[in-house]
């Protein structure tokens, strides 16, 4: 039975392997990243998206913080928060 807390993935474990690969990351979209020219902070599906949001609050710059989050919220415009810091009810 899986945690709680555990999130699935859109991406089946083999084809999320294979992306994990150096040729594997090359192959992918620039769409896939929020940082495309740096192919860094993958947002291709939403637990990448949040993984890529509490990352780079833990080590980006503050140039970085900003255009990861207006990528992802461009993306996932169901992560995008109101100025108390939760999120929007649709």
């Amino acid at each position: 039975m899986a945690s709680k807390g555990s999130r699935k993935s859109s991406l089946s474990k083999r084809a999320n392997a294979r992306r994990n690969t150096k040729t594997g990351r090359k192959a992918m979209s620039p769409k896939s990243f929020a940082l495309p020219r740096a192919k860094k902070y993958r947002i291709d599906d939403l637990p990448h998206a949040r993984n890529a949001l509490a990352r780079v609050s833990q080590h980006g710059s503050p140039a970085q913080k900003k255009a990861v989050r207006r990528a992802v919220v461009r993306k996932f415009p169901s992560l995008k928060k109101t100025r108390r810091g939760r999120r929007k009810k649709t």
